[in-house]
């Protein structure tokens, strides 16, 4: 008997070689079906291994009374079995959808912007096709790599991204990545503890009180109420551009503001400048809805980009050219003057609705630098040599 016999012969059915021909050899199993009344059954297998593995399974299963015909492996690779999960959605398409279904009903209009620009970006690198778990640390170093050359901007890429909107993108990629991991999408966030890149300091510009009167004498007619509220209040300008006439209570002097930033809504105290300033409007509005937005532009709808308005007060205000002021310095000019003017550091952070004290102290800490300063720069003439006496005259 030659060896190949002695290869196939086995107790339970047998294998045996088919040859095509192409040149091509199959190997097909047969046996004798006992639940089908003895009939023959084939089937077919690339290898001899394959093939004598089947048959080596279905006699096990029918030895432990448990038979039923297994599949082959190519039958096995086209199954989908009822409980495997779900295929991971691609990221962009996923990410779209948390922004457009979720994200837009709590928070502000510019950070939906800013989410929605950072989707571009991540887009244009990752494609269209890249899963949730496919945004892996090492993918993400070299997108930071990627993006430093590139500007997603109309305006062409004559300036390079900075690390501030990497690191925004980083943000934005973060937040989605965790809303995956709620969704059931991905087992961990794996952008939790990672570190953002180094960003330089922008200095906190801050204008004199003459300069904030005159910017305000200088501000366009439906910018200046806005203008006077940034002003006398600190807050931020989309708190203020979704302010409506229900929130602002004349009778008891206050606010109610929405802090979307930070999650939280405050009640500050309404100034007679500010209430002076704001009852004339309404009543240029003749008695405007409570639902009404307070600051509208010349175009009669909320205020969304003051950049331009701005531009025109600081030129009017001949402030016009000075780097870093923008009209985020409004609120650094009314933290500045509250400090100065004797007020509780644990106040303005209320005031300001910061939700760390300690984003709060910065303003403090810049205040003990100009207080140094002042400080050091006091001369009151002791300026003489060590031993020597001042000589006094008779007269």
């Amino acid at each position: 008997m030659s060896r190949r016999s002695a290869r196939r012969r086995r107790r339970f059915g047998h294998v045996y070689p088919r040859r095509w021909s192409t040149g091509r050899t199959t190997w097909s199993a047969q046996w004798f079906d006992q639940t089908k009344h003895g009939k023959r059954v084939t089937r077919n297998f690339e290898t001899e291994k394959e093939a004598n593995e089947f048959l080596d399974e279905l006699e096990r299963r029918i030895l432990a009374q448990v038979y039923e015909t297994p599949p082959t492996i190519a039958e096995t690779m086209a199954m989908e079995p009822d409980d495997a999960p779900p295929p991971r959605p691609s990221f962009t398409a996923y990410a779209h959808s948390v922004i457009e279904d979720r994200l837009c009903a709590t928070l502000a209009p510019g950070t939906i912007g800013l989410y929605r620009a950072a989707l571009r970006a991540v887009g244009a690198f990752y494609g269209d096709e890249v899963t949730l778990d496919g945004i892996t640390i090492s993918s993400w170093l070299d997108y930071r790599a990627w993006r430093a050359g590139t500007r997603n901007s109309a305006h062409g890429t004559a300036r390079r991204v900075g690390p501030r909107t990497i690191n925004a993108d980083q943000q934005f990629v973060s937040r989605i990545l965790s809303e995956a991991v709620l969704d059931g999408h991905i087992e961990r966030n794996p952008f939790a503890g990672l570190k953002r890149l180094r960003e330089a300091r922008k200095p906190r510009r801050y204008l004199t009180k003459d300069e904030i009167a005159r910017l305000l004498d200088a501000a366009p007619k439906d910018f200046k109420p806005l203008l006077v509220a940034m002003a006398y209040t600190g807050a931020r300008k989309s708190e203020l551009t979704r302010l409506r006439w229900g929130d602002i209570d004349f009778e008891r002097g206050k606010i109610h503001l929405v802090r979307s930033k930070v999650g939280s809504a405050d009640t500050i105290d309404l100034h007679p400048a500010l209430r002076t300033a704001l009852l004339h409007l309404r009543l240029r509005r003749k008695k405007p809805p409570a639902d009404q937005h307070v600051f509208l532009s010349r175009r009669g709808t909320p205020f969304s980009n003051i950049t331009k308005s701005w531009a025109l007060a600081l030129k009017g205000a001949g402030l016009e050219g000075r780097e870093g002021l923008t009209p985020h310095s409004m609120r650094h000019s009314f933290a500045t003057h509250y400090l100065e003017g004797g007020g509780a550091v644990t106040d303005l952070q209320q005031q300001l609705g910061h939700a760390d004290l300690a984003t709060t102290q910065i303003y403090a800490a810049g205040l003990s630098e100009r207080r140094r300063a002042a400080v050091m720069a006091l001369d009151f003439g002791a300026t003489r040599q060590p031993g020597l006496r001042r000589t006094t005259h008779s007269a």
